[in-house]
């Protein structure tokens, strides 16, 4: 994203001297105190409303060019303008940082100061993590044994040669300072966690020579190792490019991060690749060490910065590791900022108050928060939304800016610096706050201090470049960063921003970076590791989560924000998370405590949670986090209409009562569950069945075994076996998709949900009435939305059963111009899924009718044709599995006596002679005589003459005689396999052959010698 160029820049401003050429401006704050010149208000402005000048603005030159364009020389006009902006200048109320920001946000650079971690990190430093790397892995073969062991001997190797340096140092620094040198514990502590990882990696090449062993290691930190292997062995980064043999070659660099920090960067950083952040930290360098041109003018021109994007996590701790290890690595000072940060600094010197004097700015956090998918919703609202809600959601917050123009159409304004939202005033306050803020470590560090270079953390970047003032800011700092770098300040700025699940608006932001930054995106899952190796915890302590940490403790920072704005003016007591009770709503496993940690609070909850522990503290000092509980047992503010129970929604109660009730393969699906879906793609999701959900497995479905093959390689394979696909053709194309023809019944769509939960993925079945749709270009979009909603599930089986409703051959309606729209747009989408993880397949019982087209990007044409007598008699085997039956049922005999049933009239057959056993025991019931209440037997037992009352009553669906039959015979010998088994017809009349019974091959679509 493009930051904006202001026409109001620091040091550069200009000034005009009558206020009817200043334009129209958004009326930013409606608070009338703010808007009056009354100098009795603090920080008011003054009567002349038309300065826009910056109080450190250098003497302007002679022929000094305005932004209107005309030239300014020395006259008595401009000597007046800068007496005008010295006298403005001074009327700005002075800045002072608080002692909190200056404490907790700057860091001064020193050698015996390592890299801090932040809280969340640190409570992860307290948790025990399971190593069970040989448990379980029974497949893992000899050549991934050798693989592990070559990567362990190499770090043995390295840390062997490494203890060696250090104790040849050892006797050097005897011999000539008597070892002063080593008399320190950080020289003490760097040989212990150096033979703390000679032992790992000792026992774990033992562990690869003896896999027998099954050895479990617990850890609390996370040794250097941790990613390099879990991420090696996870089947679905196999073949990224993080292979085990090229992380050898940097283990050098990993295990001398190790050697020096306290915590390893594998668990400072959690799994983000240390490659990607070594490569952060050189680029940072050259921005810290880069001299300006001298050409450069920081009015026009725009210094890239570096941002890091994350995805999958939606935590700040690992973005405020990164920004600590890359200014401890560059020797800088360090600033950390992030929305919440800039929305109580700015709004506090623009009169803003979080508890009283709510504003855009003061609330630009909470605006950052929403945007990024981690505030806490309201209650049934699980979706985001819709466009027109976008252009006010601006105002969602509190709704206190009103706007002409969309916010799409403003922040466009912003990027080529035609809109400022903040009147001549607040562009003079805030240029002067954030020039006080980038200025922090000479404030902390003091005069006679040495000036280091000033590294700046600022996360949350997208979500700021997202809303206006936050556009506006981040392009003003930018601008002071630059003009501070041009008079030879070592300065730069890295910005990182982390969404769980980012939406379609955030991932256009950071693209708007990508276009004039350097912007890296990368997905984490920091507890992935715990999730598949620990067991679950128990029932009084949640397993811990580091993204729940992360939002506990921005939860309980907000309250401290709150306690201060409550008491502008005063030191109050703030919540200190080293507090045993505090702990104790981090660690507790009662799901109403999940309140302060599973999302951000909104602002009114940090309002109440704040004066709950102000009143509390003021009676009983210490107490104040006791406060918290009400609140928590409490439960949700507001209770849905008809919700009957608090904790509990009335829909998850009904699913739960009629659990026994749901048909077992299709349950109801909750995979959607806090998925960003758009309108088209939620009237999609319907259709969707999460891979948890399936039930229906190939052992269920009796099919030949050439198609349960062919099925396999098609789908499941390519997850099984990833090494096949890593190169040669199969690297690159592969078959998109595949038919399942033949007469209906034939068990098309059990084996379709076979295929998804095989191959482990999720299905989405998609059918013509969920397609089409009365409006004009409607069905369009939700044929897109079909294929962009297979990629959010992929791994996915996108199941289009029936398709001859949807992709009939366009021939066929040639008066209807819908269909033909229908089917192109159908196929333009299917041309450009190759990089989708999803497979389709098409069922039809009419294969003849689809589209030419169609049947092209269908390569794979499996027939599904009616069972042959051996076939009926294992699909009955496997109806009739769960019942107990009479020792006069033969199923081979009655697979005999049903030569044209398909699989479904089996399964038909099979219920309607259960109905009447239990139709027979209920006659028994009622001719029941005796005092005795009548016993219902515990099993039902079925017999002969109910299987013959059955297929008394469920003929055969399917004769020889049917035209679709024909038909689908037809398509066959053109396109399947039996196309090589067609003979060619004798000339003449052929002679019948006499049968004395029924032959089920009339019926069936390929012949069989000796089918019956």
């Amino acid at each position: 994203m493009q930051t904006p160029i202001l026409k109001a820049l620091p040091a550069t401003i200009v000034v005009t001297a009558r206020a009817s050429r200043a334009p129209s401006l958004r009326a930013f704050h409606s608070a009338p105190h703010r808007r009056s010149g009354n100098d009795s208000v603090p920080g008011g402005k003054p009567s002349d409303d038309s300065i826009t000048e910056h109080d450190n603005e250098p003497e302007l030159q002679p022929a000094t060019e305005t932004t209107g364009g005309r030239a300014r020389n020395q006259t008595p006009g401009a000597l007046k303008n800068r007496l005008a902006r010295r006298r403005a200048a001074s009327a700005l109320p002075p800045v002072e940082l608080p002692s909190s920001f200056l404490n907790n946000n700057v860091s001064l650079y020193s050698v015996e100061r390592l890299p801090r971690l932040p809280v969340a990190l640190v409570e992860d430093a307290t948790r025990e993590k399971t190593s069970r790397l040989f448990q379980g892995h029974t497949s893992l073969s000899r050549q991934k044994h050798q693989t592990l062991q070559s990567y362990f001997d190499t770090a043995l190797t390295t840390l062997l040669l490494r203890d060696c340096e250090l104790a040849m140092d050892l006797e050097r620094s005897k011999a000539h300072d008597k070892g002063r040198h080593w008399n320190t514990s950080a020289s003490i502590q760097s040989v212990v966690r150096i033979w703390d990882m000679i032992l790992d990696s000792a026992w774990h090449i033992v562990d690869c020579i003896y896999p027998a062993r099954q050895p479990e290691y617990t850890y609390k930190v996370r040794p250097f190792w941790w990613w390099d292997i879990y991420k090696h062995l996870d089947q679905r980064t196999q073949n990224s490019r993080d292979q085990l043999l090229a992380l050898t070659l940097s283990l050098d660099e990993r295990l001398g991060h190790a050697e020096q920090l306290v915590y390893p960067l594998s668990h400072a950083v959690a799994d983000l690749p240390v490659d990607t952040l070594l490569s952060i930290h050189h680029a940072v360098k050259r921005d810290l060490q880069a001299l300006p041109p001298t050409v450069f003018d920081a009015k026009s021109s725009k210094r890239p910065i570096t941002i890091l994007s994350m995805s999958g996590y939606g935590g700040k701790s690992i973005s405020q590791a990164v920004g600590e290890h890359l200014a401890f690595w560059n020797d800088a000072d360090l600033i950390h900022l992030d929305a919440q940060d800039l929305s109580v600094l700015v709004g506090d010197y623009l009169g803003l108050n979080w508890a009283y004097s709510r504003g855009a700015v003061s609330m630009m956090g909470f605006r950052a928060a929403e945007l990024n998918g981690k505030l806490a919703k309201e209650p049934g609202d699980n979706s985001r939304l819709s466009e027109e809600d976008d252009h006010d959601a601006e105002a969602g917050i509190i709704g206190l800016r009103a706007s002409t123009g969309s916010l799409d159409d403003d922040l466009q304004k912003i990027r080529h610096g035609e809109y400022d939202c903040f009147s001549k005033w607040e562009n003079l306050k805030i240029d002067k706050i954030l020039d006080h803020i980038i200025r922090a470590p000479e404030l902390k560090a003091g005069s006679q201090t040495p000036q280091r270079p000033i590294l700046i953390h600022l996360h949350d970047i997208v979500e700021l470049s997202m809303t206006l003032e936050g556009s506006l800011l981040l392009g003003r700092l930018r601008t002071l960063v630059d003009t501070a770098w041009h008079q030879g300040m070592k300065i730069a700025i890295v910005g990182t921003s982390s969404s769980e699940k980012s939406s379609e608006e955030y991932q256009n932001a950071v693209s708007q970076f990508a276009a004039t930054d350097w912007v890296i995106t990368r997905h984490l899952e920091a507890d992935r590791v715990e999730r598949r190796t620990v067991a679950k915890a128990s029932s009084g302590q949640a397993r811990f989560s580091l993204q729940k940490a992360d939002y506990f403790t921005e939860n309980i920072c907000n309250i401290n924000r709150m306690l201060r704005a409550l008491s502008p003016n005063d030191s109050p007591v703030v919540v200190e998370l080293s507090n045993d009770n505090v702990i104790a709503y981090l660690h507790s496993g009662n799901p109403k405590f999940s309140l302060l940690r599973d999302s951000i609070l909104p602002i009114p909850e940090v309002y109440h949670l704040a004066c709950a522990f102000r009143a509390l503290d003021d009676q009983n000092p210490g107490t104040g986090p006791i406060g918290f509980l009400e609140r928590c047992v409490m439960g949700p503010l507001r209770q849905q209409p008809g919700q009957r129970f608090l904790d509990k929604d009335d829909s998850e109660m009904d699913i739960e009562a009629d659990t026994n009730h749901q048909s077992r393969e299709e349950p109801k699906s909750d995979g959607r569950i806090g998925m960003k879906l758009n309108e088209y793609e939620k009237r999609i999701s319907s259709g969707q069945i999460n891979r948890e959900n399936l039930r229906t497995t190939f052992e269920d479905v009796h099919a030949p075994k050439d198609t349960i093959s062919a099925l396999k390689l098609l789908t499941s394979l390519a997850l099984v076996r990833p090494d096949a696909f890593a190169y040669g053709v199969l690297s690159q194309d592969r078959i998109p998709g595949c038919l399942l023809y033949g007469p209906p019944g034939t068990g098309k769509t059990m084996l379709a949900k076979a295929v998804a939960k095989e191959s482990g993925a999720n299905m989405l079945e998609i059918s013509g009435a969920t397609i089409n749709d009365k409006w004009v270009g409607e069905s369009e979009k939700l044929i897109r939305a079909v294929f962009t909603l297979a990629k959010k599930l992929e791994p996915c089986v996108v199941f289009i059963d029936e398709a001859d409703s949807l992709l009939a051959n366009r021939s066929m309606f040639s008066n209807r111009a819908s269909h033909r729209e229908h089917i192109n747009q159908f196929l333009k989408e299917w041309d450009g899924m190759e990089e989708t993880n999803a497979f389709i397949m098409v069922a039809t019982n009419r294969p003849f009718d689809l589209d030419d087209a169609v049947l092209r990007r269908l390569p794979r044409k499996i027939l599904m044709d009616l069972p042959l007598n051996a076939d009926r008699a294992a699909i009955l085997r496997l109806l009739l599995r769960d019942e107990s039956l009479d020792g006069s049922v033969s199923l081979d005999a009655l697979a005999r006596k049903t030569p044209y049933y398909s699989g479904s009239d089996l399964k038909n057959v099979c219920v309607a002679a259960a109905m009447a056993a239990v139709e027979e025991e209920n006659e028994m019931a009622a001719k029941h005589e005796g005092p005795e209440p009548y016993h219902y037997p515990e099993r039902r037992v079925l017999r002969r003459d109910h299987f013959e009352i059955a297929l008394k009553q469920i003929p055969a669906s399917i004769s020889e005689d049917m035209t679709s039959l024909k038909l689908i015979r037809r398509f066959d010998e053109e396109y399947g396999n039996g196309r090589r088994q067609k003979k060619k017809a004798s000339m003449g009349f052929g002679i019948l052959e006499n049968k004395g019974h029924a032959n089920g091959s009339e019926a069936r679509i390929r012949s069989t010698i000796s089918a019956e």
